[in-house]
């Protein structure tokens, strides 16, 4: 895309941990370049320590504030392309996967104190490509991971959402999975609210988290980013405290 290309920069992102109190404050900026081999620029504030930590390599795959979810596992996927991986399609066919629903009037209630990590969705029989991802990499954290990828066209409602991952440890083994669960959209087909699901299939252990984004209003009206707020770690801080 032309504005990647002119500005070196594909996104940047932030993120505020509101909830539980013990961790309320932490944020984390990103800011991911269109050079596939420049490395994101990520910061983490750590509450507890009162620090400011720049994230690198194996930072990214480190656990979360003692969770099972880690930066480069958000939405699935959050690790950067590498010219080392190889891709290929497993299969396309049908999966059945938890329906996203329209407009935040129609998302099942969730209240965590209540039924913990689940949600009472509905759920779709929906086409998937399933891609392997072989990271080539004996340094990273995992040695492949395989997608399961929304394989409906963008002009029939289809998104190209990751419903799934898998990654597997440099041995082998199935190491975590994680997920969405009900995620919500716009009646454009914007999806940004979710509810994710981290699972660590060698320590039978499992964490849950749901997100929403700030400069959107009750789901239907996006609200103007103020870039010294949203990217600036001064403006980060003062939302978070």
């Amino acid at each position: 895309m032309k504005d990647f290309t002119e500005n070196g920069v594909v996104l940047r992102e932030s993120i505020i941990i509101n909830y539980p109190n013990e961790v309320k404050g932490f944020i984390q900026l990103k800011t991911r370049y269109w050079d596939i081999n420049k490395a994101d620029e990520s910061y983490a504030y750590i509450p507890a320590l009162r620090r400011l930590r720049r994230l690198t390599g194996s930072d990214l795959t480190d656990p979360l504030l003692g969770s099972d979810a880690c930066p480069d596992d958000f939405e699935v996927w959050r690790q950067k392309l590498t010219s080392k991986m190889k891709i290929r399609v497993l299969e396309h066919r049908d999966y059945l996967v938890p329906k996203t629903y329209v407009g935040m009037e129609n998302k099942p209630p969730y209240d965590y104190k209540k039924t913990g990590p689940y949600v009472q969705v509905e759920w779709e029989l929906r086409p998937q490509w399933v891609l392997e991802i072989m990271i080539n990499d004996p340094n990273y954290l995992y040695s492949k991971r395989v997608l399961y990828v929304d394989a409906v066209p963008l002009d029939q409602g289809g998104s190209y959402l990751l419903y799934w991952g898998e990654q597997y440890d440099q041995k082998g083994r199935m190491f975590k999975a994680n997920g969405q669960v009900a995620p919500a959209a716009s009646k454009d087909g914007f999806k940004n609210l979710y509810n994710w699901v981290y699972i660590n299939c060698l320590t039978d252990h499992y964490t849950f988290f749901d997100g929403w984004p700030t400069y959107v209003k009750d789901f239907r009206e996006t609200i103007p980013l103020k870039e010294e707020e949203a990217f600036t770690i001064k403006g980060l801080l003062k939302r978070a405290r």
